[in-house]
């Protein structure tokens, strides 16, 4: 049995994609279909597309994406259908050296899901999902550990961004940084992933927190989002954030002064495209 859906289908690097009918299986054991009704794109994905990351062709892009679990194959327990949910675009294994130091995010084998076929197109050729997860389609097969409940009444097209863009700005702010209540913050850049490290040095009490743009049009919506300075990005920043500290400085949970790990490790400037 399988099921046809809508796709993107992307052919070769820099070539655009093309919506064509792929064949997606029914779920196989540890596996479940996911319909998806949102989906984020990320900077990875253009560097996915254009060779800047390595990506076997063809194959269907998108890690961010967020729907409802439609079947799922046998010894599925963690979810049924019906199930709202968000793709995990690296889940751990939990067995690898890695995940056993208590570092998951490390995981040896995150991405082997990328490195295999996972649907056909209606002529029989095999293709890849785009860092395992394939998300730029009507639906998607994926692994039971790659999905997470989502909770009733979340909109799913913000949700979607949760999978990679937030996470990738809280974590700068929680896990890199680590930011404290009462440190003073600078968040350089107000894109995607940007808007989320602000968001996550508000909630962890960072004070002042000072957001910094090329672009002073970016001022009210990082001031409503928590920030209680804005800069624009000048020859005079330095001083300027010097004098909002007290002559101290700040921690810069950044899109380039820090990153989570599991991106940098794998190549990924996440948020490099965010103006």
């Amino acid at each position: 049995m399988s099921t046809t859906v809508k796709a993107a289908v992307f052919t070769a690097a820099g070539a655009p994609p093309t919506i064509q009918d792929l064949v997606l299986p029914d779920p196989g054991p540890g596996e479940v279909r996911v319909r998806l009704v949102a989906a984020g794109v990320c900077h990875s994905d253009l560097s996915l597309s254009d060779g800047t990351l390595p990506q076997i062709w063809p194959a269907v892009l998108g890690h961010e994406g967020a729907g409802t679990v439609e079947a799922v194959g046998d010894g599925v327990t963690e979810v049924t259908p019906g199930q709202r949910v968000i793709l995990n675009w690296a889940p751990p294994c939990r067995e690898c050296w890695f995940c056993a130091q208590g570092e998951p995010h490390l995981c040896e084998h995150a991405l082997d899901r990328a490195l295999g076929t996972y649907a056909e197109l209606t002529d029989g050729t095999p293709v890849y999902p785009g860092l395992g997860t394939g998300a730029f389609a009507e639906a998607t097969v994926v692994p039971a550990h790659a999905v997470v409940p989502l909770p009733d009444g979340v909109d799913p097209a913000a949700a979607a961004v949760l999978g990679c863009a937030v996470l990738t700005g809280w974590g700068a702010v929680v896990n890199s940084a680590r930011v404290r209540e009462g440190q003073s913050a600078v968040v350089l850049g107000l894109g995607g992933v940007g808007l989320s490290a602000l968001q996550a040095a508000r909630l962890a009490g960072a004070d002042p927190l000072i957001a910094v743009d090329a672009s002073p049009a970016k001022e009210e919506l990082a001031r409503a989002l928590g920030a209680t300075d804005f800069l624009v990005a000048d020859g005079s920043l330095t001083k300027a954030v010097r004098a909002l500290t007290g002559g101290r400085g700040a921690t810069t949970p950044s899109r380039w002064s820090v990153r989570p790990r599991s991106c940098a490790r794998r190549g990924t400037r996440r948020g490099a495209a965010e103006p």
